[in-house]
């Protein structure tokens, strides 16, 4: 068979194991062919593999800077223009939960970059920042090989391949709390798509949330996943305008320790205290006695004879020893 026609298979009839190549890796998460392939050999060039290197590589640091600002325009001009009441905050919430570093190590890793990566690290040391910042980088490649339109609707063809783009619409998880509801109160709850149509050229599903068998709640969404958390926030919304909260079972709150002392095994000193306590207020209060100070010490008697002072002349004598020295 020709390699014409077993191209044009190929292209009808996707890989779903690992891409065998660089091309069928870009064909199929963006949607694009490779026209100049220097900019994602460069991508794919970490800067480890330049050390010692003379042949003028260069890492993919620099395509990396590219590639994360043109993902942060990707994202947030479709979140301006899906969210129109949303302000600034929410906005930057919701392209937080997409441009991250896990969310974007964990999708290079799904789409089997890191067997592109070329370094001096064995393929099985690779970390997974070094993935998210390939991912980054080959973004930055594909601005440079096909322009700003382009790569925007290509990033946003591989965030709604792998469901990274159902996490900006995740604010509160309506589905899991009705779970959480039903179970405590011992009720079935199912859902159920009534309707699929094609809007666009994308796939518009109907869901409904069965509670005990009638409906509660009922939405649409691009995906499965984004119908059943719309309809399970109207159900939710049913379940709290009906006042059902109040049936689910009340939790066993535990009491809280008593404060003070610790008593003992058998709480006697307790009852001995209570017990003083009890006698003392009913027996008359006694005035008590000033406290007495203790007699102060009295001072040694000094010995009269060392008292006693020098006579007068014992003194003179002492003065005048020197003149006497002086003239004998």
């Amino acid at each position: 068979m020709p390699d014409r026609v077993m191209n044009w298979v190929r292209r009808l009839v996707p890989s779903k194991g690992a891409p065998a190549s660089l091309d069928e890796l870009v064909k199929r998460e963006f949607g694009l062919r490779i026209k100049n392939r220097a900019h994602y050999e460069e991508a794919l060039t970490h800067a480890s593999l330049l050390d010692g290197d003379e042949t003028g590589l260069k890492s993919n640091e620099r395509l990396e800077f590219l590639g994360d600002c043109a993902l942060d325009l990707a994202v947030a001009t479709d979140l301006f223009h899906s969210f129109p009441d949303d302000q600034e905050g929410a906005l930057t919430q919701r392209k937080s939960k997409i441009v991250n570093r896990k969310t974007l190590n964990l999708l290079g890793d799904r789409m089997g970059l890191p067997a592109f990566i070329r370094s001096k690290m064995r393929k099985k040391d690779i970390q997974d920042t070094v993935v998210g910042n390939a991912l980054e980088a080959l973004i930055g490649a594909i601005y440079l090989d096909h322009g700003h339109l382009r790569t925007s609707k290509a990033v946003l063809r591989m965030l709604k391949r792998h469901g990274a783009d159902e996490k900006v619409h995740q604010t509160v998880d309506f589905k899991s709390k009705l779970f959480h509801w039903s179970q405590s109160n011992r009720k079935s709850l199912d859902f159920k798509v009534v309707d699929e149509r094609s809007v666009d050229g994308g796939s518009v599903y109907v869901m409904q949330v069965l509670v005990d068998g009638r409906v509660f709640g009922e939405a649409e969404g691009r995906s499965k996943k984004r119908a059943e958390q719309a309809a399970a926030r109207v159900a939710w919304k049913e379940v709290f305008d009906r006042g059902l909260l109040a049936d689910a079972a009340p939790e066993e709150v535990p009491e809280p320790p008593k404060q003070g002392r610790p008593r003992g095994p058998r709480g006697q000193g307790s009852r001995a205290k209570a017990a003083r306590k009890k006698q003392a207020e009913q027996a008359p209060s006694e005035a008590k006695a000033p406290k007495q100070r203790a007699p102060r010490r009295k001072p040694q008697q000094v010995d009269q004879a060392k008292a006693v002072s020098k006579p007068p002349a014992a003194r003179r004598r002492m003065r005048r020893k020197p003149d006497e020295g002086t003239n004998s």
